[in-house]
């Protein structure tokens, strides 16, 4: 990131700001504010921005209008100046404001008076049983009235407390409920009022509200109020349809209103972050290296020869620039997952590109399967549609919505792993295996290798993974010339790969043969050798070296080097040594997960069915590509022969079940492998984001007009 200058006229900021704006990179330096320097009044119009802005928020919230969606309609503006842009607000305020307003009014008198008659009728029905007029319930000048309900336990003991009271000075009439409660209606002399409703207290009486002004029968105060609730619930229906209307013949223009203003808000806000001069305004901003013959001819287009721009790469800003980072728009949910563990600071490589690929690669490697996996695609490919139309998916599911490209590589790469392996939507007498090895029967007979093999290409997967970390580290340490740093990268990746060598190409299961004087070394290739062991297997080319010689050149040396250039860092060093150290294995062996994971899978998936009848079983005729079996004729299972089929129950509620539950635990194992296992070789994070000036849009689009100018001098 380089800082960019840009000094012009005065008079001409605004053509500045909107060139900016159009540039879509430039992040403002606060140079105002590190200067102290005494902020800019604003002027009457750019308050009137906040307060139409506040007026307009409220319409939006009124008409119940989403902000964030599109509405299929876009406004061509021309906010060249901010008079322009006042006058398109206040034409929507004045056409719409006052009657949005007067609706929104009449709605709360409405729904008040709807809710008060509803309490009205639910009193008189509450009353209905004792058979009481509402106005006799109250206080007269010689007694007290009260109703209400008491539970059915506590009735005996409310009438012996009014009677002690009262000295029998009372009448009470009560009605046993199906609710378990008594609704009584008690009257007492005026004078023992108090001590009256402090017994009803105690005794958890209920007293009900009763309506004033309403008398008459309880029956006649019900009919009366429902009259009163169905007109009141017609005209919230004509209300709420008016409001309807405005909402579809003004909405599109009401949103385009309010996002105009946010732009001129942000407009106003950044000029906080502008020096100004008696003639001329100067702006400080971090611009990506890359660009800048890019933002001179923009500036240019619009304000004309009284403009002067410098590039600069002052000290600070290896410590403070921000960190921009650019990807194809498809990456943008794999991008998030970076950021959600930190952005790139300027010591790190961004993984987006490398982790766009291997992150559903492992996660087609544990959640392998062809039915699932393209059930995964569909879902992706649904939620991009329903995020290109604007549709809102709710809180939950608009998590979908956002990694739409990612779940559909990641229903790919299952699909792919489903093809290796053999499963369709669980069942694995559907389609022969294009990795025979990972065949669960091999020639009618049981393959008992089979999780040895899994387990072995998790491993590999792992290594691979970790070795590319690595390099990534070592090519970064290169690039910001840390030699010392970028030795103790080359010697842990030795290190790291001839502990692999000597494990998968010497023994697995023997140290001791790591040291021996005699015999041979074989180099291991990753992938190719699965299934066919380790050392002398047949695939992996013999070294004329012995174990003992490879072990003190790859492993022994190297790790000392390693440790040597790393407790030269002091502290810090002391404590990335230990964690590569441990982590040559450690981390290694945690890719054995993909291995536990897929079984897991398969295991749960074989449970859904076999253990329920199959309700209908769909077999599948035979199919080739390529000259390639993918569905055979029939299928060695279990040492017998059956026709490819899939037992329908089993396999809907397998993936009902195990699709979901294995697929998020999928999901947050292959997240785990790259955010532990992967980023601690060459990841840190730490940086700050890249946030340039640029406006917001989905409901406008600029007018453009040419208003460069030539006749400023600037100062």
């Amino acid at each position: 990131m380089i800082v960019a200058k840009i000094i012009s006229h005065r008079d001409l900021e605004r053509q500045v700001l909107l060139a900016l704006e159009e540039f879509r990179a430039f992040e403002f330096l606060d140079v105002r504010k590190q200067a102290g320097l005494v902020e800019v009044k604003r002027s009457r119009e750019e308050e009137t921005v906040f307060t139409a802005l506040d007026r307009l928020a409220k319409l939006v919230s009124t008409l119940d209008l989403d902000s964030d969606r599109s509405t299929g309609q876009v406004l061509e503006i021309d906010d060249s100046t901010l008079k322009n842009s006042l006058d398109l607000v206040s034409e929507v305020i004045t056409s719409v404001e006052s009657e949005v307003l007067e609706i929104d009014t009449e709605l709360m008198v409405s729904k008040t008076e709807l809710e008060r008659q509803r309490g009205i009728r639910d009193v008189a029905h509450s009353l209905r049983p004792l058979g009481i007029d509402p106005s006799l319930i109250g206080t007269t000048d010689y007694t007290f009235t009260t109703a209400g309900i008491v539970p059915s336990g506590r009735r005996d003991e409310l009438e012996w407390s009014l009677n002690e009271v009262t000295e029998g000075a009372f009448t009470m009439n009560s009605l046993s409920l199906k609710s378990g409660a008594c609704a009584s209606v008690i009257t007492v002399p005026i004078e023992m009022m108090g001590a009256v409703e402090r017994i009803l207290s105690a005794l958890e009486f209920e007293v009900f509200p009763i309506p004033e002004g309403e008398s008459g029968s309880p029956e006649y105060i019900v009919e009366k109020a429902e009259n009163q609730m169905v007109h009141l619930t017609e005209e919230l229906l004509s209300l709420q349809q008016r409001k309807a209307t405005i909402h579809k013949e003004w909405g599109f223009r009401i949103l385009a209103a309010w996002e105009i203003l946010q732009v001129e808000k942000q407009r106003v806000e950044i000029k906080s972050q502008i020096v100004y001069t008696d003639q001329s305004i100067k702006m400080w901003g971090w611009i990506p290296e890359s660009r800048e013959n890019e933002l001179e001819p923009i500036l240019r287009e619009r304000v004309g020869s009284a403009l002067e721009v410098t590039f600069d790469k002052p000290d600070f800003a290896d410590h403070e620039a921000p960190t921009c980072i650019s990807n194809p728009s498809f990456m943008k949910p794999t991008e998030d997952v970076v950021k959600a563990y930190g952005v790139p600071s300027r010591h790190d490589l961004d993984p987006t590109k490398i982790m766009w690929l291997s992150f559903p690669l492992i996660f087609g490697l544990v959640f392998a399967d062809v039915g699932q996996g393209l059930l995964i695609i569909l879902i992706g490919l649904a939620a991009r549609n329903a995020k290109k139309k604007g549709q809102d998916w709710g809180a939950i599911f608009n998590y979908f919505q956002n990694g739409a490209e990612g779940l559909i590589m990641m229903g790919i790469f299952a699909m792919l792993g489903g093809f290796l392996f053999g499963s369709f939507f669980g069942s694995e007498t559907v389609i022969e295996p294009l990795w025979p090895i990972f065949a669960h029967t091999i020639d009618g007979v049981k393959n008992p290798y089979r999780e040895s093999h899994m387990l072995k290409l998790s491993i590999e997967v792992g290594v691979i993974h970790i070795s590319l970390g690595i390099i990534l580290n070592l090519y970064n340490k290169l690039k910001h010339k840390e030699y010392r740093e970028a030795l103790s990268g080359l010697s842990y990746l030795l290190t790291y790969l001839g502990f692999v060598n000597l494990l998968f190409g010497v023994s697995i299961n023997s140290i001791g043969e790591w040291f021996s004087s005699v015999g041979n070394v074989y180099m291991w290739i990753p992938i190719a050798g699965i299934g066919y062991g380790t050392g002398n297997n047949g695939v992996y080319p013999a070294l004329p070296i012995s174990p003992l010689t490879f072990s003190i050149l790859t492993f022994i040396i190297p790790f000392v080097v390693m440790a040597i250039t790393s407790l030269m860092g002091g502290m810090d060093g002391a404590v990335l040594f230990l964690e590569h150290a441990i982590g040559i294995v450690s981390h290694t062996v945690s890719y054995a997960r993909i291995f536990a994971l897929n079984t897991v899978h398969i295991i749960l998936s074989a449970v859904f069915i076999e253990m329920l009848p199959p309700l209908v079983m769909i077999y599948f005729p035979p199919l080739s590509l390529f000259g390639l079996e993918i569905i055979p004729h029939h299928f060695l299972h279990d040492g017998h022969e059956i026709a490819p089929q899939l037992p329908l129950l089993g396999a809907i509620v397998g993936t009902l079940i195990v699709g979901i539950l294995e697929g998020l635990l999928g999901f947050m194992h292959t997240l785990r492998l790259h955010f532990v296992e992967w980023f601690s070789k060459f990841y840190h994070a730490g940086g700050v984001d890249f946030m340039p000036f640029r406006a917001r849009r989905i409901h406008t689009t600029q007018f453009r007009k040419d208003l460069a100018q030539s006749s400023y001098v600037v100062q």
